[in-house]
């Protein structure tokens, strides 16, 4: 990873729908972009068409899979060996399980991929964010239906993937809230980009319910351009310095009710966080 003067980013599911796009519009204007990727999937082709298109110079490649802690602290590891600053990065990547699983560390798998592992990605890779750095968390507009449960597995039987993907959005979005406040002085921002119901693949419904959403559903839900545009807004626009803690749909703040922003579980959430951070993976 080269040392020029474009500034950088990174972006998280870098080879899904919204990641694409994203990373075809950074590159578009001007910037270096590390596109990272989970290992053995399609994310070293699109990486390859995207270096004949900008060159060598302006595209890398990070492998990370955020449903392991360990491939997080290599990968961290990793970037700050070869990097000296970040200036953008993006939290796309994101999952919407259809069975109940955990993770290596036994952690339910949706709040592993979706919260504790980017938000563990983002607090190791702090020392290349510089002044003036941006971290754009992707959220959902289903964090308004989540509650905070404790993050181990639940019985298979009471799962609900709906119910867990707007659990582990919630939990995105209170930590996201404290980071911001924790680096503000640094001049660091943290903001959300609800991108609203897009079509990407991570809309899949059981295979009986599947065509008849592709017939009524998909064609009025956004496409990955749309739902591509409120992260790309906060990584690049100007104005968006000096804004931090802030949720944005459609490139516009929001005003996040009080019972998400003055969370009761807010705290107990910040701590499991914290102790994941500073002492390792929690068992």
């Amino acid at each position: 990873m080269n040392s020029n003067k474009n500034p950088v980013a990174l972006i998280t599911g870098a080879n899904g729908g919204m990641g694409r796009v994203i990373c075809q519009q950074l590159l578009l204007s001007g910037y270096r972009v590390i596109l990272s990727c989970r290992p053995h999937g399609n994310g070293p082709g699109f990486c390859q068409s995207l270096i004949c298109t900008y060159g060598r110079e302006r595209v890398d490649l990070l492998e990370m899979d955020l449903s392991s802690f360990d491939s997080v602290r290599k990968a961290a590891g990793l970037l700050m060996e070869k990097e000296k600053r970040i200036d953008v990065l993006i939290n796309n990547a994101g999952m919407l399980g259809w069975k109940a699983e955990v993770s290596e560390k036994a952690y339910e798998m949706h709040n592993t991929v979706n919260c504790l592992a980017p938000m563990l990605f983002t607090w190791l890779v702090k020392p290349i964010l510089t002044e003036e750095s941006r971290v754009v968390n992707t959220v959902s507009v289903m964090l308004r239906f989540g509650k905070i449960p404790d993050f181990f597995p639940y019985p298979p039987e009471k799962f609900n993937r709906f119910e867990r993907y707007s659990c582990s959005k919630l939990a995105l979005t209170l930590i996201s809230l404290r980071l911001a406040e924790l680096w503000k002085e640094e001049k660091i921002w943290v903001n959300m980009a609800d991108p609203g119901i897009v079509n990407t693949p991570i809309i899949k419904l059981h295979k009986w319910i599947d065509p008849l959403t592709d017939v009524l559903f998909r064609p009025v839900i956004r496409q990955a351009p749309r739902g591509a545009s409120t992260a790309v807004f906060l990584a690049m626009d100007p104005s968006v310095n000096g804004k931090t803690g802030t949720l944005f749909r459609d490139c516009k703040p929001l005003r996040l009710p009080a019972r998400i922003s003055a969370h009761t579980d807010a705290d107990r959430v910040w701590s499991f966080f914290i102790t994941l951070c500073t002492y390792g993976n929690q068992q």
